[in-house]
């Protein structure tokens, strides 16, 4: 490149935020280990801010001219809540740096809800994040709603709600089950709901899903659409769950445990623990989402699948690769 080009360069802005080597891959993202505090001076400045989110693939590394086609610079705008957009000077092109980015719908600064995604990831209460990120409790409840909801499509993308099925070494892996009807929103209604639930023996893998009942077809529906084929399922002894066994012609296999009467420390009491373990982490979680309606009970539930499917320390990066993932920029 000529040195009057290189000068041209220099005068209009680069094409990209970042080289396409510094982009990093969804694992990546997910084993970064991030405080409040060094997520903060990450992104002390809107340029270090626009870079850090570049690199995870949050907003767009480079835009195009809608008019000439052409790749479009990037320009300093000191006037913009960002600092920075796109824009050809010869068309009058101009663009957002969060255009078409699942920050895009906002004018609260990108630094601001970048900190509400990674409280919300860390579970804090909404009072605490309105503190922390200076966003009002209205919009940040928004916008915690708008996460819970991309995890609830990475769960289906990634079928984090089908368990089970045959392990590595060919043998079925053991689910337990059970239901409840013990799910009650105290601050939104008084009615119970039917909740139908399993979870695998020897990893954090679960399903939660609401059911209208628990009838033979309410939880043979469930079953076919969250534990795979193969699946040794264990349940308590009761004659609704008495017909696994004969499910799509004998997909599954099933075996029973008197919940009263613990005859095989080694089977019927894991079974006890690891379902009850499950039902108590999720009523303790859904009592703290404080506001949630009607339509947002299996969304919460979802979340429940997606916290404790996810080891702690990777939840703020899977949750950012959730969002880069529905928001391909």
């Amino acid at each position: 490149m000529s040195a009057m080009a290189k000068m041209t360069d220099r005068r209009r802005g680069r094409t990209q935020i970042v080289n396409l080597d510094q982009i990093m891959t969804d694992q990546q993202i997910k084993e970064e280990k991030w405080t409040l505090t060094t997520l903060s001076a990450a992104v002390n400045t809107k340029e270090n801010c626009m870079l850090w989110l570049a690199r995870r693939r949050l907003i767009k590394n480079s835009a195009y001219c809608t008019t000439c086609h052409q790749s479009a610079y990037l320009n300093a705008y000191a006037e913009g809540t960002d600092g920075f957009r796109w824009a050809c000077r010869s068309c009058h092109f101009r663009r957002t740096i969060r255009d078409n980015s699942f920050f895009a719908r906002s004018h609260i600064p990108i630094v601001h809800l970048l900190l509400l995604i990674y409280c919300w990831s860390h579970d804090m209460p909404i009072f605490n994040i309105s503190h922390e990120t200076k966003i009002s409790t209205e919009y940040a409840m928004n916008y915690c709603n708008t996460c819970r909801e991309e995890c609830e499509k990475y769960i289906y993308r990634h079928r984090l709600s089908e368990i089970g099925g045959l392990g590595e070494d060919g043998e079925p892996i053991i689910v337990d089950i059970n239901e409840s009807k013990n799910f009650k929103r105290k601050y939104v209604t008084r009615e119970s709901r039917w909740v139908f639930g399993g979870i695998e023996r020897h990893s954090r893998k679960c399903f939660l899903v609401e059911i209208p009942n628990n009838t033979v077809a309410s939880l043979t529906e469930a079953i076919k659409k969250h534990i795979l084929p193969g699946t040794h399922i264990v349940s308590h002894r009761n004659s609704l769950c008495a017909y696994i066994s004969d499910i799509n012609n004998g997909t599954y296999s099933h075996s029973e445990v008197k919940m009263d009467n613990f005859t095989d420390p080694k089977y019927d009491v894991v079974h006890a623990i690891n379902v009850e373990k499950m039902w108590m982490r999720a009523k303790r979680f859904l009592e703290k989402q404080f506001g949630t309606t009607t339509v947002q009970f299996s969304t919460c539930l979802n979340e429940f699948i997606f916290r404790n499917s996810i080891k702690k320390e990777h939840i703020f990066g899977t949750v950012l690769v959730a969002i880069a993932e529905d928001y391909v920029v």
